[in-house]
């Protein structure tokens, strides 16, 4: 019998794509916007949703069935002091590809907006950031975007991420103070934060001098004008 041909080789297999994990969403960090060249470029951050995410009881909208909400980039924010530099929504969401589901967030569409200052001597920048679908339990989403900040090289956490309920509201936000640090300069910038379970977003405001009273106010006054009824 005569001998049988020899096999052809066979292709290795592709790694599946990385899917969103239990309790992850996209943290992300744009340093060009800030002016922080420990932060430039994009931080994407999968985690696995273990048990060693870090809860903070961060603001929650509303049961299961309530009503649901998309996020949008409006123009301008808190009554024009703010106005849309640029918006970063189609490129940051293109990053989301083959990540838009997993066993916390369905179908996330991701929106972020770079914001500027129209008055005074000195213009202040600051940016809007986050994603909206379907999420099971939003303190891991917003837990996950914030440790996902954390995570990128020469960053430290100058002030732990803590809840803050500003006078006069009835819904907290979650902040932290991160320091960004190269060639010996060091730059600080103030990040606060909400979620649901329609939408998980965050609003970072660079500067030394951070007041996060004031950073969590104004937080929730962006929550309430770019979050809207889907």
């Amino acid at each position: 019998m005569a001998p049988m041909p020899p096999m052809p080789p066979v292709a290795p297999m592709a790694p599946a794509p990385r899917r969103l994990g239990a309790g992850a969403i996209v943290g992300i960090v744009v340093g060009v916007v800030f002016g922080l060249p420990a932060l430039s470029g994009v931080l994407l951050y999968v985690s696995s949703g273990g048990q060693g995410d870090r809860h903070h009881a961060p603001s929650v909208s509303g049961g299961k069935d309530s009503e649901r909400y998309r996020l949008t980039v409006p123009h301008t924010l808190l009554d024009g002091q703010y106005i849309l530099a640029q918006d970063l929504s189609q490129a940051m969401d293109d990053k989301l590809a083959g990540q838009r589901n997993g066993r916390n967030e369905h179908d996330m569409k991701m929106v972020s907006g770079q914001y500027a200052t129209t008055s005074g001597d000195e213009q202040q920048t600051m940016l809007l950031a986050g994603s909206y679908g379907e999420i099971d339990d939003p303190h891991r989403a917003l837990d996950s975007m914030l440790r996902g900040m954390t995570e990128n090289e020469g960053v430290t956490v100058t002030t732990p991420a803590k809840e803050i309920t500003p006078p006069g509201a009835q819904t907290p936000v979650t902040c932290q103070v991160l320091a960004a640090t190269r060639a010996g300069q060091s730059n600080s910038v103030a990040v606060c934060g909400w979620s649901d379970h329609s939408t998980v977003a965050t609003v970072s405001v660079p500067g030394d001098s951070v007041d996060l009273d004031a950073a969590a106010m104004k937080t929730l006054r962006i929550r309430n004008e770019a979050r809207v009824r889907a």
